[in-house]
């Protein structure tokens, strides 16, 4: 197993005065950080008062020399991705407490979205918290489910595209089975002719679920 590590990564502060909200990106297999932070223009007038991180993964890619991995894909049975991604999980969990707590927020006011790889790492943390997240947004992922399903309350949004080519559309209804029968509240987009990668009536679909999300 390659050596885990917390770089710096890229965050944007909200329009606001103050967060109230913190939103974490997590980019997909072979990126970085950088990639879905470039998200937060598209999303800043929705959200104006959310803090904007995107951490680069814990590991360098291992099947090239450039780029980061939550963890390795080069073993994809459910069993051996379901023990690689438990130590990732518990770093990435505390890259996300250490900036609630410069900010003074919760899990009530993160909000997690993940892209492919970061997907599956992004549902299975939502799926073992105690203290449930605002709102879980999942673009072209796969379920690596935890062994067991903690967190029943955090809303999941899941967004994927029909004519993708990585991350076959069938995932998105394994997902979507498996969230019925833990009676977890969920809404899903299939993006017609869409390849595997993040369009405009996505994100739009995405910021209204976290809209249609957010507690009075």
């Amino acid at each position: 197993m390659k050596h885990l590590e917390i770089l710096p990564y890229p965050e944007v502060k909200p329009i606001t005065d103050t967060a109230k909200r913190l939103v974490v990106f997590l980019h997909g297999l072979g990126s970085d950080g950088h990639d879905l932070i470039s998200l937060t223009p598209l999303m800043q007038d929705i959200l104006p008062d959310c803090h904007f991180i995107s951490p680069h993964a814990v590991q360098p890619f291992d099947m090239a020399p450039y780029g980061r991995q939550w963890f390795s894909l080069n073993d994809r049975t459910l069993e051996k991705m379901q023990q690689l991604i438990i130590p990732s999980a518990e770093l990435l969990t505390k890259i996300i407490i250490d900036k609630q707590q410069q900010l003074n927020l919760t899990n009530r006011e993160t909000i997690i979205i993940g892209f492919s790889q970061g997907t599956m790492i992004g549902l299975y943390l939502t799926l073992i918290q105690e203290q449930p997240f605002a709102s879980m947004i999942g673009f072209s992922g796969k379920l690596i489910n935890p062994a067991a399903c903690i967190n029943k309350k955090t809303p999941i949004c899941l967004i994927h595209g029909d004519a993708d080519e990585v991350v076959d559309i069938s995932e998105m209804s394994n997902i979507v089975d498996y969230l019925a029968r833990h009676n977890i509240k969920y809404s899903s987009l299939t993006v017609p002719n869409l390849t595997h990668s993040i369009d405009a009536s996505g994100i739009e679909y995405a910021l209204k679920f976290i809209s249609d999300s957010t507690e009075v």
